[in-house]
């Protein structure tokens, strides 16, 4: 099975235009009225670049290019703990390399960087407040680090949003629920980074709640966005704007 990236170059076309960089994010300006705001985060050492093809492809795309802005933001540089201190593009901190076997048995503190990530949220709710836009046409979504985020970001915020695009993460335990956004989990049957049981385990939590959420799991996929991901994400906003 092809992976994202590799399927990329072949529907990928000249699709340069309306893209501005401020800060290494990557905007993605809608071609007609601006009716909705899609923001995704990438993964641990990762950049946006990594999904500009794929959000700025119509074919791709979960949103309609002609009425959305796509933002992709970039994390800071920081030192990684569990890596040694070495300098990579991160959401939070990591504390330590087997950080999932200590779930529920160290502190939050013990397991990430809670402050930066709680930085984050907070970086990434004030872009929110900036939309000249109703909150419910905002969708947030990412993928790993970025799934945790979009979770933390999205749930944590005054409002409720259009949707959460959720993909092979998991849900802090301190993620605060201050809204009904619906929930979308999209995470691979074989991902050995964050395997689906991890991450089926961390956001039992999710369904004890008022809002609408679907965790699907994806056969013979691993820690990876495939062309599976693209079309459900697509599914899922279609239902959430219906």
């Amino acid at each position: 099975m092809l992976s994202l990236k590799e399927l990329i170059p072949a529907l990928t076309k000249d699709f340069t235009q309306g893209i501005t960089r401020v800060d290494k994010h990557i905007y993605i300006q809608p071609k007609k009225e601006h009716k909705y705001t899609f923001i995704w985060m990438h993964g641990l050492e990762d950049v946006p670049d990594s999904f500009l093809a794929g959000f700025n492809n119509p074919e791709l795309n979960p949103f309609d290019n002609q009425t959305t802005k796509v933002i992709l933001l970039c994390a800071p540089v920081r030192p990684l703990t569990k890596n040694k201190g070495e300098m990579m593009t991160s959401w939070y901190d990591i504390m330590i390399p087997n950080w999932k076997q200590f779930w529920g048995i160290k502190s939050d503190k013990e397991l990430w960087g809670v402050d930066q990530a709680i930085e984050s949220r907070n970086f990434i709710w004030n872009l929110i407040d900036q939309e000249p836009i109703p909150k419910k046409n905002i969708f947030i979504g990412g993928f790993s680090q970025g799934c945790c985020m979009s979770l933390l970001a999205g749930l944590g915020y005054k409002e409720s949003l259009g949707g959460i695009l959720g993909n092979s993460g998991y849900l802090f335990p301190f993620t605060e629920i201050n809204n009904k956004t619906p929930i979308q989990i999209l995470h691979g049957e074989e991902d050995e980074v964050i395997p689906y049981e991890f991450a089926e385990k961390s956001i039992q939590p999710l369904f004890k709640l008022q809002n609408k959420i679907e965790l699907i799991k994806l056969k013979g996929i691993e820690h990876a966005m495939m062309m599976d991901n693209f079309q459900l994400m697509k599914k899922f906003v279609t239902n959430c704007l219906s």
